[in-house]
């Protein structure tokens, strides 16, 4: 009885390994077919110096403007939920996000940081988003998607990708693109 209960768990085990094997060759052909968020052929990169003190006095400001609120559901909430009718960079540049000048370098690695991943996300932040990074992703200058990152807290929201987002995220893509955008306060962790 030994030897057929033996023969019946090295089976098992040999064509346990044969399995692992044919889920790697299917994940490297899926790794093959990953593409970008967007189909886009201009990046535009929104930053708002925005301290500590000046996100505390507006949250805990009694009375608001129509112009504070929008920028509190910019910053902190996942507004828009939707590529907006009006030009987001304009309402942008309102509430004082600066632009930057980008080269088509910047925006290629950029393009590459935003495509779908064949790893998992392991990390979850339950802190407060603050999103003074957002990338506005344009097709003969209409925009087509909006990421809005938030790389203190590794909190992030994707508009209108075609692709799956749910894998974004995590430190080493954000160190990555941080290093892209703004690369006197990248984390030293991310060679390139």
């Amino acid at each position: 009885m030994k030897k057929y209960t033996f023969i019946i768990i090295a089976i098992l085990a040999l064509s346990c390994n044969n399995s692992k094997k044919s889920n790697i060759e299917k994940e490297k052909v899926v790794k093959k077919e990953l593409q970008p968020f967007f189909d886009s052929d201009e990046i535009d990169h929104y930053y708002l110096n925005f301290s500590e003190d000046d996100f505390f006095k507006l949250g805990r400001a009694k009375k608001t403007s129509k112009k504070e609120e929008e920028l509190f559901k910019i910053f902190v909430y996942s507004f828009p939920d939707s590529i907006p009718k009006n030009d987001f960079g304009k309402t942008l540049l309102k509430h004082h996000y600066v632009k930057s000048n980008l080269s088509l370098h910047q925006q290629k690695k950029i393009e590459n940081v935003f495509s779908e991943k064949d790893s998992l996300k392991h990390d979850a932040c339950a802190c407060i988003a603050e999103y003074r990074d957002i990338f506005i992703f344009k097709k003969n200058r209409k925009t087509v998607g909006i990421a809005k990152i938030c790389f203190k807290n590794g909190r992030f929201q994707i508009i209108n990708s075609k692709a799956t987002t749910e894998d974004f995220g995590h430190w080493t893509e954000l160190d990555k693109l941080q290093k892209i955008v703004r690369p006197e306060n990248y984390s030293i962790l991310v060679e390139e």
